[in-house]
């Protein structure tokens, strides 16, 4: 395999779901989605050279979806499909829901980071590793609810630190 072939494969991989999201949100029908995602795949392949890596892959491939969901319609000749300017509003809805996402995403590895060892230690374990509380509860021998107070107080901290990021972001 070549460098060009494994950076699209990894750029793919990592933005598949909010594309098949974002096809689905246009087309309502989950084997439709996984045909327009496949023409997407093979559109962005071939169209790779033309990727400018300064701008995020998932916007760039955000505009081939629109237009092989476009085409994809034109093939079905359905007579109940939404009319284009509908179709171009929710695809504009969906391209903001997803900058808002990422935007939030942003912030909350930040806040993340600013966790203390053992609060991050905890988040870990819970949303990684996808343990239970009970588990957590298990593992570090405790009983009660001494583990659910904990991440009470973390998703409060963190909740406090993205509102913070923001309102230094947004210049308030």
């Amino acid at each position: 395999m070549n460098n060009q072939h494994d950076k699209f494969a990894l750029l793919l991989d990592q933005n598949r779901s909010d594309l098949r999201q974002y096809i689905y949100s246009l087309c309502h029908n989950n084997a439709d989605t996984e045909d327009i995602l496949q023409e997407t795949s093979s559109a962005l392949w071939r169209k790779f050279e033309s990727y400018d890596p300064r701008q995020a892959f998932i916007y760039w491939a955000l505009r081939f979806a629109y237009f092989e969901v476009m085409k994809f319609r034109d093939r079905q000749k359905k007579a109940d499909r939404l009319c284009k300017t509908t179709l171009e509003l929710i695809a504009k809805e969906c391209e903001d829901n997803l900058s808002e996402n990422n935007d939030q995403k942003y912030f909350l590895k930040f806040c993340t980071n600013q966790l203390e060892l053992n609060e991050k230690e905890l988040v870990d374990m819970h949303y990684n590793q996808k343990m239970t509380i009970k588990s957590i509860n298990d593992h570090f021998g405790e009983k009660g609810k001494k583990i659910y107070r904990a991440f009470e107080r973390i998703r409060f901290k963190l909740f406090k630190c993205m509102q913070k990021a923001r309102q230094e972001e947004a210049g308030i």
